[in-house]
């Protein structure tokens, strides 16, 4: 484990013990997925995890943010790095953040974007069953959520794919694709394994 300032950097395997000890006094009900499509696994020099979240809070702030957007960020090496207050609601989904769990996933993850790692595709599986486990959570697509689920605009879950205003944001390729369909016939296995 190694800090900086607010933001800690953890490996997975420290992970779980970390978000043990943690006293979370908001209710959660939703775990986030996103990923940052920029900066992308090319902007990754292995070394420069701290410069990255620093960088993205940076630009959060600019935008109008108090400070970083998410409580964590994933990285291509499979560390884990936590940079926002867990009792401090997120700004990752605009109508679903206040019993939220905002994670980034640093990457694109967009059809001919970056191919995940598998350091970073475990870690992303690893650390989702954990956030679940400590807030008794059951996997399914209402506890778990994309960010593509929901209309930019009005807040609101959207009812039926295609419609809305929307990003494709955790990605057209995260695990195999960002509609409800994809996350059950996907990632919800791996996250039940």
């Amino acid at each position: 484990m190694k800090a900086i300032g607010k933001f800690i950097l953890l490996e997975l395997s420290e992970f779980s013990e970390w978000l043990s000890m943690q006293q979370v006094t908001r209710k959660i009900t939703l775990i986030q997925q996103h990923h940052t499509y920029m900066p992308g696994y090319k902007q990754f020099k292995k070394n420069n995890h701290f410069e990255l979240c620093m960088s993205m809070e940076k630009f959060h702030m600019e935008r109008g943010f108090a400070e970083i957007a998410q409580h964590f960020t994933t990285f291509p090496d499979g560390t884990i790095m936590y940079g926002r207050n867990l009792n401090t609601i997120p700004a990752g989904i605009k109508g679903a953040n206040t019993n939220g769990i905002c994670i980034e996933h640093l990457g694109n993850f967009d059809k001919g974007g970056d191919n995940m790692t598998d350091a970073h595709r475990h870690t992303i599986i690893e650390m989702t069953k954990q956030l679940l486990k400590r807030f008794k959570l059951t996997a399914c697509d209402q506890t778990v959520v994309y960010h593509h689920w929901y209309d930019l605009t009005l807040g609101k879950r959207i009812k039926k794919e295609g419609t809305g205003h929307t990003k494709s944001c955790p990605g057209t390729n995260f695990f195999g694709g960002n509609t409800v369909d994809d996350f059950n016939k996907n990632f919800l296995p791996l996250l039940l394994k």
